[in-house]
């Protein structure tokens, strides 16, 4: 048997189709289509897996002229994970024997299957929404646990000497970044408080790990610390990125792609949480802390600005509120 899935469109997003993606190879050989930035996420996940790196945002006929081999495969079946329009006319191209996706944005004559969300579906996670496509389909009964991730000790010997890590030395890692909005972004002076907390109480270094357009703000965390901060914004790939959360001690992290690589190796971590609802979208971690403050009515908005403009809800956040998060956490992982 043959799949096709049409793939999400952000990091944290793709992470958490994982289980669903994972019970689908169980009975199915699975081919993912996906954006080309984000294919490498897929060498991450412990199954076998098709990837095809299409422009799903491009112009109509590049997007037919670059979908068009994939009819080849003559799949039994094509899950659509995303919600638009788009991705149903892109199953549409597949041309696989059914289409199996949401019945939203009037597109139920474009699928196969068109499934109904459930009516407390804003109550549910979208892990559970993914695997939800999948048994539909006649895929799988069962949702897997992640498996947790490794990497050889000579991979991660390299990337240290690359950053100006000991390679025997512990660390914690600093993710202030967030792609979708700065209303999710802790402010970096408060990160840099909890640096001096943390490197205070562990006398360990920090890493700063954010995309290239982040470095101005991993900068400003870095300069206004004592700590011994090791600032690796922009320097490190996705696979690397993935290297080092699974050799940290401690994550703590904005709501963020980064938050959501974390869960796939089981690193604890920390997030100061406004404007998400982490009932939807929080990471597939175990070892997962969230920390929210009082007194916000809007809470939690999901927005990309914050309709108050004051950013309340993350600056009420303390950096020792964090710290006793991190603390805890590091203690119950060394009990």
């Amino acid at each position: 048997m043959k799949t096709i899935v049409i793939g999400l469109n952000w990091l944290g997003d793709i992470i958490m189709s994982m289980p669903a993606i994972m019970a689908a190879c169980e009975n199915s050989e699975v081919h993912i289509i996906s954006r080309p930035h984000l294919a490498e996420i897929y060498e991450l996940f412990p199954v076998p897996l098709h990837v095809h790196p299409v422009t799903t945002n491009a112009t109509n006929f590049t997007l037919i002229k670059e979908m068009w081999p994939l009819r080849s495969i003559k799949a039994d079946v094509t899950i659509v994970f995303p919600d638009s329009i788009r991705a149903a006319l892109l199953a549409k191209v597949c041309d696989s024997k059914k289409s199996t996706g949401f019945a939203t944005q009037w597109r139920s004559f474009l699928l196969d299957q068109a499934v109904v969300k459930p009516e407390n579906y804003q109550q549910m996670h979208e892990s559970d929404l993914h695997f939800m496509l999948v048994k539909e389909a006649g895929l799988a009964t069962r949702r897997p646990s992640l498996i947790k991730g490794s990497f050889p000790d000579e991979y991660f010997r390299i990337l240290a000497e690359k950053i100006g890590l000991n390679f025997s030395e512990p660390f914690i890692i600093l993710a202030p970044g967030a792609a979708f909005g700065a209303a999710k972004r802790w402010p970096p002076e408060k990160f840099s408080a909890l640096a001096d907390l943390l490197y205070d109480h562990y006398k360990i270094p920090l890493v700063i790990t954010a995309s290239k357009g982040e470095r101005e703000l991993a900068n400003a965390i870095r300069s206004g610390s004592r700590a011994k901060v090791i600032n690796a914004a922009g320097s490190t790939s996705l696979k690397e990125l993935a290297c080092l959360l699974s050799r940290a001690s401690v994550m703590v992290a904005n709501d963020s792609g980064t938050m959501h690589l974390g869960a796939l190796y089981s690193t604890p971590t920390v997030v100061p949480v406004g404007p998400t609802d982490m009932i939807r979208t929080g990471p597939l971690n175990p070892d997962f802390a969230a920390v929210s403050a009082d007194g916000c009515p809007q809470a939690p908005c999901r927005q990309r600005i914050c309709p108050r403009s004051d950013h309340f809800c993350m600056q009420a956040i303390a950096a020792t509120t964090v710290f006793s998060e991190v603390v805890r956490l590091l203690t119950k992982k060394n009990d």
